[in-house]
């Protein structure tokens, strides 16, 4: 069994409906109510968890702090983990997975110009958009008539979203949607 431990109800809605797609079964997803109730909720769980896995996988918002202190103060609560365990964290929220695949995100509102944005300069590097659910929240066409919460976006999206290798036309522009994707496609 491969547990995901992630911090928001969203970030669950968004994998439950990319893990199929990657033919995972056995899994399992624990969401919390934000990054501190996960990052407290850590040395509590994970020993007796660890136990019963075969891996657990923490995903996150690097929100605005700095990704390699971050790891490393999630490594510290999983010293007592007795199965491996992966850290993955999304530059700077998950919505840059989103803001990654604008095609997904045409797919979602029919009404969404992909064209328009893909050719900016602020979006050629996804993962230093600070606060990328603000961006989807002006960007996307009627986002408060369709979509009137995140989880309700991370679920319409996901069915759409490319799995496509890293140099694929198709592929998604955030590279820590990569990193993820490598780890999944490594335990499926």
């Amino acid at each position: 069994m491969i547990f995901f431990l992630v911090e928001d109800y969203s970030t669950r809605k968004f994998l439950e409906g990319i893990l199929p797609r990657l033919e995972f079964e056995n899994f399992e997803i624990k969401h919390h109510r934000g990054k501190e109730d996960l990052t407290s909720y850590l040395p509590k769980i994970v020993p007796s968890l660890s136990k019963r896995a075969k891996q657990i996988i923490i995903i996150l918002d690097q929100d605005k702090q700095d990704c390699v202190k971050l790891k490393n103060a999630l490594n510290d609560k999983m010293v007592h983990c007795a199965c491996e365990y992966k850290i993955r964290i999304a530059c700077y929220e998950l919505e840059a997975w989103f803001l990654g695949d604008m095609a997904a995100i045409s797919k979602c509102s029919l009404r969404f110009k992909a064209s328009y944005f893909k050719g900016k300069e602020k979006y050629r590097d996804i993962d230093k958009i600070e606060k990328p659910s603000s961006v989807i929240e002006k960007i996307v066409p009627n986002w408060k008539k369709d979509y009137t919460s995140k989880p309700k976006f991370a679920k319409t999206i996901a069915p759409f979203m490319s799995l496509e290798q890293r140099g694929s036309k198709q592929a998604n522009r955030s590279h820590s949607f990569h990193v993820l994707l490598e780890t999944l496609r490594n335990n499926s």
